[in-house]
């Protein structure tokens, strides 16, 4: 008689290997699925937002064009013209001379015994101004005071007196003198200023 034989199909041992590794794929396929839910989320994220600014800048081009047709055409361009004006004009009253200033000077600082009969004057292109006078004085010291004199002033550069003779007809001693003038004593702008403030000094005295 044969012997029994038993006959089994559970394991002996446990199936550790097998259970680790569908536990690696199941948390592998957990992590690409969650990854693939972020990606959708970021992609209708994004879809989202780029309506959202292609509505923002279709209603503010529509804000701009409302406001540019709230302006007449005429207006506009009247307007440029006359900032142009505007712009041209203060160039003008930057740059305009008024050599009358120099008379104000010269009779500040002529002495009393000193006559001056001829006045030139020539502007130079750099902006520098010229002046030539011809005159008389009673004595050679005299011609020396108003030397000094014009030397002392801060307008009057590169004074140079000449042609100094004794007359033979009045006995007055004839000297010419040249001079060059700061830019800054000629500029109208400044001179209107100048007046201004005397103006409004003297009304300000007599109230």
């Amino acid at each position: 008689m044969d012997p029994q034989v038993t006959t089994s199909f559970i394991p002996k041992k446990p199936l550790v290997g097998e259970t680790r590794r569908g536990s690696t794929f199941g948390l592998l396929m957990l992590g690409c699925i969650l990854v693939f839910v972020m990606s959708l989320v970021a992609a209708g994220a994004t879809f989202v937002y780029e309506k959202y600014l292609d509505g923002a800048i279709a209603s503010k081009s529509k804000s701009l064009t409302i406001s540019q047709n709230a302006f007449n055409a005429g207006v506009i361009q009247d307007l440029i013209r006359l900032d142009s004006l505007i712009n041209q004009s203060k160039t003008l009253l930057t740059t305009h001379v008024a050599p009358s200033a120099i008379f104000d000077l010269l009779s500040s600082q002529t002495l009393e015994k000193v006559q001056f009969s001829k006045f030139e004057y020539a502007s130079g292109d750099n902006g520098v101004a010229t002046i030539r006078l011809d005159g008389t004085a009673d004595s050679f010291s005299t011609i020396a005071l108003q030397s000094d004199q014009l030397g002392a002033s801060k307008v009057l550069k590169d004074i140079v007196f000449s042609n100094i003779n004794i007359s033979s007809d009045s006995g007055r001693v004839t000297f010419s003198v040249s001079a060059g003038v700061d830019p800054a004593l000629t500029l109208y702008s400044r001179n209107v200023a100048q007046t201004t403030s005397v103006t409004d000094a003297t009304s300000s005295t007599q109230q």
